[in-house]
């Protein structure tokens, strides 16, 4: 009478471990859809920064959020002025640590404005490891000033 005790108790300790590892499965899995429905990254990581520009009258920035050195979410120029910027073009780009671009894009305006931000998705993987990002804000044609901000994880 023993024996069929002891292997009854063995099946149901058997049956309830496969199915707290089928639990641990469908928990990761749960996980992982919720992390691509919700469209944002489980761990996610940005950096940006600002420079003065016309005597200080206005400010330049750069920023970025992404994965790892290879794999960016976005990367964003953007600008504020009291005086206003004629015909003004960010150009957005990332960098290796040999100071060659990998990944970049461009954003323009008529006018004269005071606040514009150039938000791009990245959409590629990066060939080797990015060092910064950097936006440059031209007006008219000329350059104004550059932004950067490193990279790092």
């Amino acid at each position: 009478m023993r024996k069929s005790t002891d292997r009854t108790r063995t099946a149901r300790l058997s049956r309830n471990t496969r199915l707290s590892r089928r639990g641990l499965a469908l928990a990761g899995a749960g996980a992982a859809l919720a992390t691509l429905v919700s469209g944002t990254p489980a761990s996610a990581i940005g950096n940006g920064g600002c420079t003065n520009i016309q005597q200080g009258l206005g400010l330049l920035c750069a920023r970025w959020d992404g994965q790892s050195h290879t794999y960016f979410d976005t990367i964003q120029g953007s600008f504020t002025s009291t005086l206003g910027v004629g015909n003004p073009r960010i150009h957005v780009r990332i960098l290796d640590a040999q100071n060659r671009e990998m990944f970049s894009r461009d954003r323009s305006w008529g006018g004269n404005r005071r606040d514009e931000t150039a938000r791009f998705d990245v959409t590629v993987l990066m060939p080797r490891s990015a060092s910064r990002v950097c936006a440059s804000l031209y007006e008219g044609g000329g350059l104004v000033d550059t932004a950067c901000v490193p990279v790092y994880f």
